[in-house]
């Protein structure tokens, strides 16, 4: 029995670790072995234990308490550890992933790239399955957390069937990604309800239907945006931009603006698409030929200099004359064929040319590198693939959506509107330092070249498209630029050298177009419309960051599926080019197929060093560099989930 001295000795002990415990909130993160970590607000890493870690998921958002334990850590400092205490929010809720049997039970092994080395099963009881079977790709909602007692369970919300099913992979790849094949049931009612409906306090609209507006596109594009004229004058043409309206019938509904900026785009696959907007709206606002139809119209005088010298943004009624294809435009563009609007169409050629000479030597063209369709078969999948080039149809009706973004653009300035407008700030301010190390050595006549103006940067930019160095020099200073962006406040588009731009071209196809949209008629005077919040603009961006993950993913996949068929038949071997080099390797593009993989060099024999001056990745034996003509063979995937092809290079470089 302990005498009284060591029972006080004991409970100072005891009040001592209580003391030295600590509360604190952080997120969780897990690790490939079985332990994890708690990530503090203030950046600290608390260690949580195996049993600890089998009570929640990685992201998950977790308040602890935080004890000593004996041992000290390489640093020397006193070692500490997590202990849980409330689960306050979970970063799982519906995923997807595989169905796995195990004896009579069910499981589902997660396929969330947020959780990062997550790797546990996660049970389906009997009557939660939804008839999925082993091998099933499925989408599963949470039914249990963990957090009580470790045992996690979910329920099936949907079968995608096993891995060959038809259209599987978009489909996949799109639920991966939290996108949904509709808007939610309260929008879709609402937007019914609207359809039908006389909007209050709408401005009274211009007549412009005697205009000879014509529509181009894709032969099977429904969803038309805009149509165009180009009407000669004296010294130059009146181009007119008329753009869909579907904000005639949404505009003043906040709770549908922030559903369609959630949504962000309609999201186009391979075989299939995921429209933004609802077909009932969309089709009772695109531009059909030979309707009435609600339009936002850009009103220009192009200079036969291709100087865009007036610009006046009108809400209008409008009635397309015609829905023509770009190959069929292309045929009297070519001289190739006689029509009905040939010279309509020769008005706009004529537009097009002025406009486009003048960007070419005033500003920057983005450069179009030739395309690849791919031929799809019944069972969704690439057939074959074939090379095509931008046609001249298109590139006219690109330059034309350039000039009434534009003049949107300066029109939201001049009103001092929030946009949104798209930024772009050519080089990194963190990379400036590197980008004058790279003039310095190789455009040394630009050394200290500033940049960060549109006049230095189009400089730049020229100067490196022209240049005669046998280094790829605008390929390698591309890992300096920054992305293109969003922005309330007006800025520059270093890519385009433009002092302003913004999307506004296509608002049934992009959430974004569609609150410019909203912004201009408020801009106008429009009460029936409630201009898009700030909010909406991180949901755009969030939004956009999902298309690509899904569209990619699914991209990949079927890439994959196609090269994994080539080496069945004894075709693994392919001609390429390095597109993209960095300090684990390269991704490189197939010559006749423009398909584009990866080849990791962390794998090789050799160790290579990175050489980010040069752009390139030596070894004792070998080099690689940017642009360089290398032979690769496809290592075969036989369980594809949107991962990037994998190659490796062969000893024999081109």
């Amino acid at each position: 029995m302990l005498d009284k001295n060591a029972l006080n000795q004991l409970q100072g002990l005891k009040n001592k670790i209580e003391a030295e415990k600590e509360s604190a909130e952080g997120t969780v993160k897990a690790t490939r072995s079985r332990f994890g970590f708690v990530v503090l607000d203030d950046a600290r890493e608390i260690f949580l234990p195996p049993d600890e870690m089998q009570r929640v998921l990685p992201g998950d958002r977790v308040s602890i308490t935080i004890k000593p334990v004996s041992g000290k850590d390489k640093s020397g400092n006193a070692q500490t550890a997590g202990e849980l205490e409330t689960l306050l929010t979970t970063s799982v809720d519906t995923f997807v992933g595989e169905v796995v049997q195990k004896g009579k039970a069910f499981f589902v092994a997660p396929d969330v790239p947020e959780l990062m080395h997550f790797s546990r099963w996660l049970f389906i009881p009997p009557n939660a399955r939804s008839g999925a079977k082993q091998g099933d790709l499925v989408q599963c909602q949470l039914n249990r957390h963990p957090f009580a007692d470790g045992k996690p369970s979910v329920k099936v919300l949907r079968s995608f069937g096993p891995a060959g099913t038809p259209g599987l992979e978009n489909e996949y790849c799109a639920a991966r990604a939290g996108i949904h094949r509709q808007l939610p049931k309260n929008v879709l009612n609402q937007i019914e309800s609207l359809l039908s409906a006389t909007p209050e306090n709408a401005l009274p609209r211009e007549d412009l239907t005697h205009l000879p507006l014509v529509s181009i596109d894709s032969v099977h594009t429904m969803d038309i945006d805009d149509a165009l004229c180009a009407e000669p004058l004296d010294d130059g043409w009146q181009l007119t931009v008329a753009i869909a309206d579907p904000t005639a019938v949404t505009g003043h509904a906040a709770d549908i603006t922030a559903a369609i900026s959630k949504r962000g785009t309609s999201h186009y696959f391979h075989g299939t698409a995921i429209t933004m907007l609802p077909d009932t709206l969309s089709q009772h606002s695109a531009l059909k030929p030979l309707e009435d139809r609600n339009a936002v119209v850009c009103r220009l005088t192009v200079s036969a200099a291709g100087e865009v010298t007036q610009a006046e943004i009108v809400l209008a009624l409008i009635q397309s004359k015609a829905k023509l294809s770009y190959p069929e435009v292309e045929d009297v563009l070519q001289e190739k064929a006689q029509h009905a609007f040939t010279d309509e169409l020769s008005h706009l050629q004529n537009c097009f040319r002025a406009l486009r000479q003048r960007r070419e030597a005033c500003e920057l063209v983005i450069e179009h590198r030739p395309e690849h369709r791919w031929i799809m078969n019944d069972e969704k999948q690439i057939s074959s693939i074939e090379r095509v080039e931008k046609k001249s149809s298109q590139l006219l009706v690109e330059e034309c959506m350039v000039a009434a973004n534009r003049a949107i653009a300066n029109a939201l300035k001049e009103a001092q509107r929030p946009g949104p407008f798209v930024t772009h700030a050519g080089i990194r301010r963190d990379r400036a330092e590197e980008a004058q190390e790279f003039l310095k050595r190789y455009q040394p006549d630009l050394e200290g070249l500033e940049f960060s103006t549109l006049e230095g940067f189009r400089t730049l930019i020229t100067a490196l498209n022209a240049s005669r160095d046998e280094r790829p020099l605008r390929s390698m200073v591309n890992r300096l630029m920054a992305r293109a962006s969003l922005s309330i406040k007006p800025a520059p588009h270093m890519g385009m050298a433009l002092s302003l731009y913004t999307n506004g071209t296509s608002p049934l196809r992009k959430a974004l177009d569609y609150c410019v949209h909203l912004q201009l008629k408020a801009m106008l005077g429009d009460t029936s419309v409630e201009p898009a919040s700030a909010t909406v603009f991180d949901l755009l961006n969030q939004a956009s960051a999902k298309n690509r993950q899904a569209v990619n993913g699914a991209h990949n996949w079927l890439t994959c599926n196609f090269l994994n068929a080539q080496a069945a038949a004894d075709t693994s071997q392919f001609d390429g080019e390095i597109v993209h080099i960095n300090t684990s390797g390269f991704t490189v593009k197939l010559d006749d197929l423009g398909l584009e993989g990866v080849v990791d060099l962390r794998k090789d024999s050799e160790k290579f060093s990175f050489d980010k001056w040069e752009m390139a990745l030596t070894s004792p034996s070998k080099r690689y560099h940017l642009r360089q003509r290398v032979r690769v063979q496809y290592v075969t995937n036989e369980r594809p989930r949107g991962e990037h092809p994998a190659f490796t290079a062969l000893d024999t470089p081109l």
